[in-house]
């Protein structure tokens, strides 16, 4: 085989493997190139916004500018002399990003509030901020997670479909459950002028608590759809076995396929609830249950009638998004038929995996073995 093109199916295996979210089993796969060099240009960005952090509001406009334009000559002048130190030209852009690159990225956004006009606090919340941020691009881009669920979305017809057909089994007794909630009084009271600040709390809670739900089985699961993956492509034994970062981003595939599905439904039953809301909430209603509609509400006029749309509601339709959610995770924890069809799904994914990662070792065999004749 020509090595041009052994070159571009090794590509091609290679592009599989980040498709569907397993950057993992990419040969020579590193933190520095494929990780933090793959997010250097948001990173990037991320860091001139920073630039904003080092302005006063009661400073003059004209100080601000000067300060804006000061505070990114000195991004730029540390960087090069960053690049300099590493011995490289000052003008190279960031694309194998190291612990010196990082390390930049964190305290030179960060040096910039202290250096124009004091602000430690300012300083030390960036800073903080982000290693935050470089951990999540971590979780988010070396396990391929983005990927998971961009190559999710494509298919989000499909998803929706398959995630419908799994609700009708417990459609009845969610959809008296649901409805049942969503007229009642309370509910509109306690969420007519919750705090911001609770609203967050409570979403990363649910959120946090599905996410766990989902995270009961997924080891188990992971395995079983490997041997399944196994016993359709024998020729994977041959090869050496998922080291334990290799086994972990195929739990995380496979843990974010499922949150994808829960993620379907609740929006699809959020923007049920806020158009039956629209429609049935009306304003005699609202003033009949004492709601405010929250911080703003608009109202619009169709054929002669009002009908509202309220911050209130749309924090209603959120939460029992999030209850929708929360209720399909357990219930397809515990249901046995949706197991069998989740996993069987997964196992179709992982066998075209696996004969991709047997075609890939091969062909880097022979091209090591070209390379050393």
């Amino acid at each position: 085989m020509r090595p041009e093109g052994a070159a571009a199916q090794i590509a091609a295996c290679e592009r599989t493997f980040r498709r569907y979210g397993l950057p993992l089993l990419v040969h020579g796969h590193t933190s520095r190139r494929d990780v933090y060099g793959r997010a250097a240009p948001f990173l990037v960005v991320v860091m001139l916004l920073e630039v904003f952090a080092a302005i006063r509001l009661d400073w003059a406009w004209w100080i601000n500018l000067a300060v804006m334009v000061g505070a990114i000559g000195l991004l730029f002048a540390g960087y090069a002399g960053l690049n300099v130190l590493r011995g490289r030209p000052w003008s190279t852009l960031p694309q194998d990003v190291g612990t010196a690159e990082l390390g930049f990225f964190v305290l030179a956004p960060a040096v910039l509030p202290v250096v124009f006009g004091g602000q430690w606090i300012t300083g030390i919340s960036v800073a903080v901020g982000n290693v935050v941020l470089l951990a999540i691009v971590r979780g988010v881009v070396g396990y391929g997670l983005a990927a998971t669920l961009w190559w999710g979305m494509s298919r989000i017809g499909k998803e929706l479909g398959d995630s419908l057909l799994r609700l009708i089994r417990f459609l009845p007794l969610l959809l008296i459950f649901s409805i049942a909630l969503f007229y009642t009084t309370e509910v509109w009271q306690v969420f007519d002028h919750t705090p911001g600040v609770s609203d967050l709390i409570l979403g990363a809670f649910f959120v946090a608590l599905i996410v766990l739900i989902l995270r009961i089985r997924l080891s188990r699961e992971t395995a079983e759809i490997l041997d399944r993956a196994e016993r359709e492509v024998p020729e994977v034994a041959e090869l050496p076995a998922l080291t334990g970062p290799q086994r972990a981003n195929v739990a995380a595939m496979v843990g974010a396929n499922q949150l994808l599905q829960v993620i379907v439904v609740s929006i699809g039953v959020g923007v049920f609830f806020l158009a039956l809301g629209v429609l049935t909430i009306t304003p005699g209603l609202m003033a009949e249950w004492a709601i405010d509609g929250g911080n703003w509400r608009e109202e619009v006029n169709l054929f002669g009638d009002t009908l509202v749309l309220s911050q209130t509601l749309i924090r209603v339709s959120v939460a029992m998004a999030t209850f929708t959610g929360l209720y399909y995770a357990i219930s397809v924890l515990t249901d046995a038929v949706y197991r069998v069809d989740f996993i069987d799904d997964m196992a179709v994914k992982m066998a075209d995996v696996a004969a991709h990662r047997v075609r890939y070792r091969r062909l880097l065999a022979e091209r090591e073995a070209a390379t050393s004749d």
